[in-house]
């Protein structure tokens, strides 16, 4: 970190260099002026706050339009700079940066696996562009070139994108997908330092890196069978002088159709697979912009205590935790202490630590980061050298959102008003999306099966037919005109505005942090049952055998897995289940009248 601030402090001192020559400085005053607010809000160390002051000072001095008398009203922003080299560096302050910086890393590895389980299926176009982008960054970064070529006019295709089976990559290993992102992610991070750009421009650049990629030659694999077809138009020719016969000037002629033929299908083929890896690109860009931090992205850094705790009685309870805290940073030594409810040990033996909770034991070490699961939550552990952070948080708290947010959509889909034309609508969008249909097939009537079935059969059709359409409407960006189209045919217009609007939230839903599901109702299912009140409904819910059933007075027991609508007078009850601890949201469902 401090040489990445000296070469920033250089870079500093060389515009204002030519801003004292009466020159422009590189970037124009806009950018010097960034500079100079990265390197004030950089906390530099004593000497290198020194060596900024006297730049700095000669920047005020010649500024275009700066006043050398000093308005005593204004404070100077070089006075936030800490002088004392001893503060700066001290071992505890130095530890909650990287703790902090751990802990980024820990929840984005844990972010980006449930990225890539979505990013892996299909033709896997954004996995494929990522590893694009990473060898020819590796290889490009070798070129003399590349430290001065922002603009890449220099740079040649070294690795074209892989194909979907390419045997070198393994897309289909989740594992190895999730490193690929992580890698970019990293890439990301040290481009900065690499080229000496403002932390800002990182994510611009990596999309003009992604963007020359696909438009070199060579970028995309095409498979060619045969001749050219410059090759047959010489040769039909070199036919046409030697007199061949009619039979065989005419095969000839056939094979150069056919070529014809293939080389127009092929450069459609061209024109889609550039139109979908620039579409990847572009989701890549949205995955970088929203998950790094900034100034190269939209993300925080993780909010951690800036206090940290510790005892040298292993006995000792640390009173100074407090009960509503979900985070904290400890020195590494022996020690017990509660921490959620849950009693905490540190354990050491030699050079070896330990941390044993909820019966669990696991090994801390160096720089490790890993979760224990409680069960009520998640305990996540980060070390840096000698300290410690520890964090609460729900268990698999994504996971359970995203089962929500598909609860959602299906309370809608299972819900009988009008002949479920919810369902109608839906199974009528799949069957549009592969082509011409016969609207006469979902009708009122086809929906007679639909209430004679149980309702978890019910559940089981709506949630394959939604994953199923998903797929589909993810391939076709005319899906919302489709559904337009159906319902008209159908006469549900009304129906289908809502379940557009459902369905758009659900294609475009991304699960919140850890941070901000403080608003989710959920309870934790243990030995006596647990009651859940929904409108005018009140759901039991007991644990047998590593199972839990819902019931309500007067109806058969339910059992939930992992996602459950039941439905009430009010609209549908999601519930949402990770191991003992339940998840429930009421989506209320206004009836439309039909005229």
């Amino acid at each position: 970190m401090k040489a990445g601030l000296v070469e920033l402090l250089e870079l500093y001192e060389y515009k204002v260099d030519d801003l004292v020559a009466g020159n422009e400085p590189k970037g124009g005053m806009a950018g010097l002026t960034r500079l100079r607010q990265t390197l004030i809000q950089a906390n530099l160390p004593g000497p290198l706050a020194k060596k900024f002051r006297d730049i700095d000072g000669r920047f005020k001095a010649h500024r275009p339009g700066y006043k050398t008398v000093v308005d005593e009203n204004v404070p100077d922003l070089s006075a936030i700079l800490v002088e004392d080299e001893g503060a700066s560096f001290s071992p505890e302050r130095e530890a909650l940066d990287k703790l902090a910086e751990a802990v980024y890393w820990s929840r984005l590895d844990r972010d980006l696996l449930r990225v890539a389980k979505a990013l892996n299926q299909g033709k896997r176009d954004e996995l494929r562009m990522a590893y694009a982008i990473l060898q020819n960054l590796e290889a490009y970064s070798k070129s003399p070139h590349f430290s001065q070529d922002y603009n890449l006019s220099r740079f040649t295709l070294a690795h074209p994108i892989p194909g979907v089976s390419d045997p070198r990559v393994h897309l289909d290993n989740l594992t190895i997908a999730k490193n690929l992102l992580l890698e970019l992610f990293r890439e990301a991070f040290a481009l900065s330092n690499k080229l000496k750009l403002p932390q800002e421009e990182t994510v611009p650049y990596i999309r003009r890196f992604a963007r020359r990629i696909l438009e070199s030659e060579g970028s995309l694999r095409t498979s060619t069978r045969g001749p050219s077809l410059e090759a047959l138009r010489r040769a039909l020719e070199e036919a046409h002088r030697q007199n061949l016969s009619v039979g065989e000037i005419r095969a000839l002629e056939e094979r150069l159709h056919n070529a014809a033929a293939e080389e127009r299908r092929m450069a459609l083929v061209m024109e889609e697979d550039r139109a979908r890896f620039s579409a990847a690109i572009e989701h890549l860009i949205a995955l970088l912009t929203r998950y790094l931090p900034s100034p190269m992205g939209e993300a925080s850094w993780p909010q951690i205590p800036q206090k940290i705790l510790g005892s040298q009685n292993p006995e000792y309870a640390l009173e100074a935790v407090p009960r509503e805290a979900r985070a904290l940073n400890l020195r590494l030594m022996p020690q017990r202490f509660y921490f959620w409810n849950h009693e905490v040990g540190i354990s050491q033996a030699g050079k070896v630590f330990g941390i044993s909770v909820a019966q669990q034991e696991r090994i801390i070490e160096e720089d490790a980061a890993f979760s224990l699961t409680l069960p009520d939550a998640e305990l996540h552990v980060v070390r840096y050298k000698d300290y410690l952070h520890l964090r609460i948080g729900p268990r698999e708290a994504a996971s359970i959102s995203s089962l929500l947010a598909e609860g959602r959509v299906l309370a809608y889909l299972m819900w009988p008003e009008h002949h479920f034309a919810y369902l109608r609508l839906l199974r009528a969008l799949s069957a549009r999306l592969k082509g011409e249909i016969n609207y006469a097939q979902f009708g009122p009537e086809s929906a007679n099966k639909y209430g004679e079935a149980p309702i978890d059969n019910l559940q089981d059709f709506a949630r394959k037919g939604l994953e199923v359409v998903r797929g589909r409407m993810e391939r076709n960006p005319q899906w919302t005109a489709r559904l337009a189209e159906i319902a008209q045919m159908l006469g549900l217009e009304d129906y289908a505005q809502v379940l557009h609007r459902e369905l758009n939230e659900w294609l475009g839903f991304s699960p919140p942090s850890r941070d901000t599901l403080g608003d989710v109702n959920s309870t934790t299912v243990g030995d006596s049952p647990s009651t859940i009140k929904a409108g005018s409904t009140v759901l039991s819910l007991r644990y047998q055998d590593d199972s839990v059933y819902v019931s309500s007075t007067g109806l058969i027991p339910r059992k939930l897995q992992d996602l459950l609508v039941w439905r009430v007078p009010e609209g549908g009850l999601v519930l949402a289940r990770e191991g003992a601890r339940v998840a429930h949201s009421l989506v209320a469902i206004d009836p439309i009248r039909e005229v």
